[in-house]
């Protein structure tokens, strides 16, 4: 094999670029966004793109963060249209969530129930 360095047109040597290292990953866009979309988390996107973290959070944070918020808009539209439909459960649920509605739950201490619960609590922890 020829080991003379290789020469540009003017005569002088050209620099070669050192070829070595791991090759770039070659990830598909599309499936991360979907994976993003379902809201997988960054630790399955990389484990199922096998690649790191690191890589994806590098990468791809936007792409990510953009298919997060649709997924999102997507699951609030379907539970619209269910409550629209006539899901009750829906009705409530959102109701709960979004209108700060509760139901009320009133839980009455008196001083005497307190009372009689300490004096009991306290008469047996001092038996001797």
């Amino acid at each position: 094999m020829d080991k003379t360095p290789k020469r540009r047109s003017d005569g002088k040597p050209t620099t070669v670029k050192n070829k070595g290292g791991r090759p770039p990953l070659k990830l598909d866009k599309e499936q991360i966004y979907e994976l993003a979309k379902i809201q997988c988390t960054m630790k399955e996107i990389a484990a199922v793109m096998k690649c790191s973290v690191d890589t994806l959070e590098r990468r791809f944070a936007e792409i990510i963060k953009e298919a997060q918020q649709a997924g999102r808009s997507s699951l609030r539209r379907w539970m619209w249209q269910a409550a629209a439909k006539g899901n009750v459960t829906m009705m409530i649920w959102l109701s709960k969530q979004i209108l700060d509605m509760r139901e009320p739950q009133a839980i009455e201490i008196t001083r005497d129930d307190a009372k009689g619960v300490f004096n009991k609590w306290y008469d047996e922890t001092t038996k001797t």
